[in-house]
């Protein structure tokens, strides 16, 4: 039950990096105010991937952690 509670959360936490990513691409204006390029369409896009792999390296450490305390 508890692997199946970490499946939703994962499901979970893609669909909304997935959609924030939808939007960072398709919007026109930055919260600055500068227009968005392609180029700064990537270079947000990068910032949030790594945001997000940092998260998922986080939740995967503690989790392996706790699987290896249980020993």
């Amino acid at each position: 039950m508890k692997n199946n509670k970490w499946r939703i959360f994962q499901i979970v936490q893609f669909i909304l990096f997935f959609g924030i990513s939808l939007i960072l691409f398709f919007r026109k204006v930055d919260g600055s105010g500068a227009e968005n390029t392609a180029e700064v369409k990537l270079i947000s896009l990068a910032i949030w991937l790594g945001f997000y792999l940092f998260l998922l390296a986080l939740e995967y450490g503690i989790r392996f952690l706790i699987a290896i305390s249980k020993k």
